[in-house]
């Protein structure tokens, strides 16, 4: 995107929030009409499955097929209605109107329940029962009819059927969906013929600021450019012109001080350079033993696990603790001990790899990053380590140990997790007599 044209880049900025917005409200516009389309003949479909079960139930009840077909032929007339049925309990067929499926046990239960059925040819199939006495149940949740209690069990006189065709309503919610996508379309048109208009007042003015600074640039301090765009952008084009006459009128003397300013600036940049370059050694380094300090080990540490995480490496971590380390200040002095680590920093140093990194984590501990290393390489160099520290002898103060807490990456761990982890297994190794290379993975 950042090679495009400034013009193109405009054009992008305003017109796809727009389209986007655009694009959103239509579909949800679209989403909900056709949901209530649908809903309302759901709903409907129920309102006249229920209101046919009760004028059903006297002649359910007193068995007059007339005013049942009356009745059916009635609700035919619905609009929508393909098809009514009433039938008595053992599901046989009382009246009949229009054409609706044979009744079959899954639709009773449908009934029952208050539940829709898709009929075969894409209609919506209702029933409700019939029951003497009692009015019939809102499954649907049209009316809010009172709780009472029924003084006993109503009996089930039948059920009634009505099926609903679909076609209006998919007609319906087609047309709907059609208008929601016309206005979403004229919303788009007019929108982008504005961010047109915009980019281009935009981008003319500006792409003769362009060539002014491109003519600036080549030494062609006379340039001028016109300044009739109008509000700020014509303040910005006699800010330029104002700007190029004063560069014209200081470059005959700038030419002069040039000469004198670089070689200041040559100087000074380099003076600052060996500042930055001690700057960061001092800050990067432990000033006794010459490693790294906790806050470049804690970056490195930072760096691995990003890495881990994204690409699926290992690597491993290895705490080192010197082992009775405040005796040796107490018996020889701390000028001893701090030469001590600075021995044990060199022998860490010189026994790892040079992709891996040794720093000081605090007072008389070390770590160990091996870079590109799983446990069982870096149980490996570790065990090399302790020996050869406990192998050195010091000065003054003889031989030595150190015990070791190692552990390594396992996705998805924090660098917290692994200090822990180190941590612990370093105090195992003290609990179990020192001078020893101590592990934990979990």
């Amino acid at each position: 995107m950042k090679q495009w044209r400034l013009s193109h880049r405009i054009l992008l900025l305003a017109l796809a929030p727009m389209w986007i917005i655009t694009m959103l409200l239509t579909g949800m516009v679209a989403i909900v009409g056709t949901s209530q389309i649908d809903g309302a003949l759901k709903d409907r479909g129920a309102l006249i499955a229920r209101h046919l079960s009760s004028a059903c139930e006297y002649g359910a009840f007193s068995g007059n097929r007339e005013v049942l077909q009356a009745l059916t032929q009635a609700t035919l007339k619905e609009e929508d209605a393909q098809g009514v049925v009433v039938t008595d309990p053992a599901n046989r067929i009382l009246a009949a109107s229009g054409k609706l499926e044979l009744v079959d046990q899954p639709l009773i239960q449908a009934a029952l329940k208050g539940s829709i059925r898709h009929g075969a040819h894409g209609g919506l199939i209702f029933g409700a029962p019939i029951y003497q006495g009692m009015p019939a149940a809102d499954n649907f949740d049209l009316i809010d009819h009172g709780r009472t209690e029924p003084a006993g069990k109503p009996k089930l006189l039948g059920f009634v059927f009505v099926e609903l065709s679909t076609a209006s309503s998919q007609q319906a919610k087609i047309l709907f969906v059609f208008v929601c996508l016309l206005i979403g379309a004229v919303g788009t048109a007019g929108a982008s013929y504005f961010a047109f208009r915009m980019s281009r007042d935009l981008t003319r003015p500006l792409s003769r600021l362009i060539d002014g600074v491109h003519g600036m640039a080549k030494g062609e301090f006379s340039i001028r450019i016109k300044a009739d765009s109008g509000g700020e952008l014509q303040d910005l084009e006699e800010g330029f012109n104002l700007m190029a006459a004063e560069v014209e009128n200081s470059h005959n003397k700038m030419l002069e001080v040039n000469a004198n300013l670089e070689h200041l600036v040559a100087a000074r940049t380099r003076e600052l350079e060996l500042k930055n370059q001690d700057l960061e050694y001092l800050s990067n380094t432990d000033r006794l033993t010459g490693l790294f300090n906790r806050l470049r080990l804690e970056t490195i540490l930072e760096e691995e696990h990003i890495r881990s995480q994204r690409y699926g490496s290992h690597f491993s971590i290895a705490l080192i603790d010197v082992d009775k380390f405040k005796s040796i200040n107490d018996t020889f002095g701390h000028s001893a001990g701090d030469q001590v680590l600075v021995s044990i920093g060199i022998i860490l140093q010189e026994n790892i790899r040079s992709i891996d990194a040794v720093g000081r984590w605090g007072g008389e501990e070390f770590l160990v990053i091996f870079r590109e290393t799983d446990l069982d390489d870096a149980l490996i160099i570790s065990e090399k380590l302790r020996e050869a520290i406990a192998t050195h002898a010091f000065h003054m103060v003889g031989y030595r140990t150190a015990s070791f807490g190692v552990t390594c990456y396992r996705h998805p761990d924090s660098i917290l997790e692994m200090m822990i982890r180190a941590d612990n297994a370093l105090y195992q190794a003290k609990n179990k007599g020192r001078n020893l290379v101590q592990f934990e993975i979990h």
